[in-house]
């Protein structure tokens, strides 16, 4: 689990996403852990979001949707944070049990 500064955080999905592969995610959450978004990739150009906190929605969209969805979605679920826990997963299957299932990526950071 690495740290980054909130305002790297769009920055940092838009790289991870580039470099992920079919089956890993990666998720961020609030200081609290109470809040977060977490995004899996399913293909090339496929992904599944899920926003968890203030708003609950899961959707499943191409890159560029992603993208300009991640930056309304990082103002709304950050509002008052100056840092986000970062996690990579791999072997995912489904957003929905991502925590529970899966172990983390070591952080390469």
């Amino acid at each position: 689990m690495a740290k980054v500064h909130i305002s790297q955080l769009h920055h940092t999905f838009q790289r991870a996403l580039t470099d992920m592969v079919a089956g890993e995610a990666i998720e961020a959450r609030t200081f609290k852990k109470d809040r977060g978004i977490a995004v899996l990739k399913q293909d090339v150009d496929h992904f599944i979001y899920k926003q968890f906190g203030f708003d609950n929605k899961t959707l499943a969209l191409d890159s560029v949707s992603l993208l300009k969805l991640l930056k309304k979605a990082i103002a709304k679920e950050f509002p008052r944070s100056n840092m986000a826990w970062i996690v990579h997963f791999e072997g995912v299957t489904s957003i929905e049990t991502l925590t529970a299932d899966h172990s983390s990526q070591p952080s390469l950071f």
